[in-house]
């Protein structure tokens, strides 16, 4: 680890001058210009974790005629959830989509408060009843440089600059308490190298090929980072197949991912649990799990229903470790359940409902989970 850390500013400088001054395509590679679009969706909704929400999601794509695309999201929820996202991405990452490319651009700036979050220890043998609330605070600003070397082939080197505060600790079961005042108010950036290679037919309603997503995070205090010093992998493999005609899809996503380092933020942990794409166990709460390590496993049938209507019915399983030689499988846990999408041009709206032992979660967000 510290031979990684040392030679790691001049990996991610290499990396960022090859992504820049690498060859440009050639005028048959050029991504054509695409129309100005623009897609909106007003936000009320239930969900499990936040209670009744309100807000609304808009992209508008090349209003600038420079193939961008601006994201906003502003949402509010009577349980406290205070979400607001802005993102600027040159080319939009949908008409980058199976092209070649010189150089990408992603800015992400987000801001997400919980009044009332959840931590249930960690360990696959977290009971649900040890849960602590507490106020959660995340903001984050997010720069990423990408270089389109084929179509399917793409390297990522993103920096985060991550500000995590956790206060407003509930009185529980003493130890789980007792964690979760020592996490505090950190700062804790880390940079990502991310290389993706994708045969799938869109970043947004993909319906066949596959993703392989390979992905290396390091934290430590050369980044600006005083709090954290970690290093997390994400190996990532989705494959999607067309079933009785053109528009049925099956999706598959499997997700491995092992944390290591001398000080990880509670919440930089692999996680299971709710509706987050990295986390998707549906029938469970935010962050059910907790660990250094972690599978994750989901399976959907994606169907049409009426015009930009669809339905999907799923199955998500995974387990968390502590490390690679305690991995224990049969710790694993289960849940399915069905949802809704409505599709418009630059987004997808998604609503799921997860059935499993401890209970049903009902989620409202975009996107699909993979």
């Amino acid at each position: 680890m510290k031979n990684i850390n040392r030679h790691l500013p001049g990996l991610v400088f290499s990396i960022i001058v090859l992504l820049m001054t690498s060859r440009l395509p050639a005028e048959n590679e050029i991504i054509p210009k695409p129309r100005r679009s623009l897609s909106a969706f007003p936000i009320l909704m239930y969900d499990t974790n936040i209670g009744v929400g309100y807000g609304g999601k808009a992209k508008f794509v090349n209003f600038l005629s420079r193939q961008e695309s601006l994201d906003f999201i502003v949402f509010n929820s009577s349980g406290g959830e205070r979400w607001y996202v802005f993102t600027l991405s040159v080319p939009d990452t949908e008409i980058r989509q199976g092209k070649i490319y010189a150089v990408s651009f992603d800015l992400k700036a987000e801001y997400d408060k919980y009044l009332e979050y959840r931590f249930y220890g960690v360990g696959p043998d977290s009971r649900k009843r040890d849960e602590a609330d507490f106020i959660y605070e995340k903001k984050d600003l997010q720069l990423t440089l990408g270089r389109g070397f084929t179509p399917h082939l793409v390297l990522q080197a993103l920096y985060t600059v991550r500000n995590l505060k956790i206060s407003d600790v509930q009185e529980s079961a003493p130890l789980i308490s007792g964690v979760l005042r020592k996490e505090g108010d950190k700062l804790c950036p880390f940079v990502s190298i991310l290389v993706r290679y994708d045969t799938s037919d869109s970043q947004i309603h993909p319906k066949k090929g596959m993703r392989l997503l390979f992905q290396n995070d390091w934290a430590g205090k050369y980044l600006g980072s005083r709090d954290a010093s970690y290093h997390r992998l994400t190996l990532d493999l989705r494959k999607y197949v067309l079933f009785l005609g053109q528009k049925d899809v099956l999706a598959f996503r499997a997700r491995l991912q092992s944390v290591s380092g001398s000080r990880i933020p509670l919440f930089e942990l692999s996680s299971l649990g709710g509706g987050e794409d990295v986390s998707a166990m549906r029938g469970y709460g935010l962050n059910r799990y907790l660990d250094k390590g972690k599978i994750l496993v989901n399976a959907e049938y994606r169907f049409p229903i009426w015009e930009r209507l669809g339905g999907n019915i799923f199955l998500d399983g995974g387990s968390v470790w502590p490390s690679i030689k305690k991995v224990d499988l049969g710790k694993s846990v289960f849940d399915f359940g069905w949802g809704l999408r409505y599709y418009l041009q630059n987004f997808v709206v998604r609503f799921d409902m997860g059935i499993s032992g401890e209970g049903t979660g009902i989620y409202f967000n975009f996107g699909h989970i993979f």
